[in-house]
C-alpha cells in the first residue's frame, strides 16, 4: 500500500499518487457534503439523509484507510519527509497548518460518527420522507454504557491489528490512542451537549453547521499542504 500511494501522481510533477488521491478525495468530500447541506436548508430531509450518509460512510472508510497507510501523519513530525524548503517555512509556516489538518481530520472523524447516530435518532419517517422530529432527546445510562464499551473494544481492536502488521507500531499506536481518547471524551460530552441543546432538532442543526465549517477548513489546510508540498517547496530531485 506505502509503494503504491508513493509512486508518481498526476496533478504536479512532484507530487504522488497518495498526495493527488488524497487531495482529490477531499474537494470531492467537501462538495458533496456542501451539496448535502443545501438539501437540508431546504427542507429535501430524505435526499439529504441519503447523500450524508452515502458520503460520511465513504468518507470514513477513505480516512481510515489512508491516514493507516500514512501512520496518521506520525511520519511528518520525525522529520522534513517531503518539505523542500526553508527551515523557518517548515517551523513557522507548513508544520502548524499541518497540525492543524490532522487536527481537524481527527475532529472531522469525531463528528462524522457522532452526526450519523444523531442524524438517526433526531428523526423521523413521515410517509417515507426523513424529517427532524422537535423535543428532548438523551442517551439512556444503558446505550451510554454499550457505546463506551464500543469504544474501547475498537481501541482494543486496532492495538493488536498495529501489532500484528507492523514492526515498530508505537507512532502510530500512540495516535490511535488519542483518537479513541479523544471519541470516548466526546462521548461523555453527550450529557453535557444534552443540556446545552436539549432539543434533537435544534442540536443537529447547529452542530451541523459547525460540521460543515470543520470540513470546508479541511479543505482549506489540505490545499495549503498539498500546494508547499508540490508546487510552492517541492523536494529537489
Amino acid at each position: 500500500m506505502k509503494e503504491l500511494l508513493g509512486e508518481p501522481g498526476f496533478l504536479a510533477p512532484s507530487g504522488t499518487i497518495g498526495a493527488d488521491v488524497s487531495y482529490l478525495l477531499a474537494v470531492v468530500f467537501t462538495v458533496l457534503f456542501l451539496v448535502a447541506w443545501g438539501m437540508a436548508k431546504k427542507a429535501q430531509g430524505t435526499r439529504h439523509h441519503k447523500l450524508i450518509l452515502v458520503s460520511m460512510v465513504s468518507m470514513i472508510i477513505y480516512f481510515v484507510g489512508y491516514y493507516y497507510a500514512r501512520s496518521l501523519g506520525v511520519l511528518s513530525f520525525e522529520g522534513r519527509e517531503g518539505f523542500g524548503g526553508p527551515d523557518d517555512v517548515y517551523e513557522n509556516v507548513f508544520k502548524p497548518v499541518l497540525i492543524t489538518h490532522l487536527t481537524l481530520v481527527v475532529l472531522g472523524m469525531i463528528l462524522a460518527f457522532y452526526m450519523l447516530s444523531q442524524g438517526f435518532r433526531a428523526s423521523k419517517r413521515v410517509e417515507g420522507e426523513y424529517l427532524l422530529k422537535d423535543g428532548e432527546l438523551k442517551v439512556s445510562p444503558r446505550k451510554f454504557k454499550i457505546v463506551m464499551f464500543t469504544i474501547m473494544g475498537c481501541w482494543g481492536a486496532m492495538q493488536v491489528l498495529l501489532l500484528a502488521t507492523r514492526d515498530n507500531p508505537m507512532g502510530a499506536s500512540i495516535a490511535y490512542a488519542l483518537i479513541f481518547l479523544t471519541v470516548a471524551l466526546v462521548a461523555s460530552l453527550e450529557k453535557l451537549i444534552e443540556k446545552i441543546w436539549p432539543d434533537g432538532a435544534n442540536r443537529h442543526r447547529v452542530l451541523g453547521r459547525f460540521t460543515m465549517i470543520v470540513y470546508a477548513l479541511i479543505l482549506v489546510t489540505s490545499t495549503a499542504t498539498y500546494l508547499m508540498l508540490y508546487f510552492i517547496y517541492p523536494l529537489e530531485s
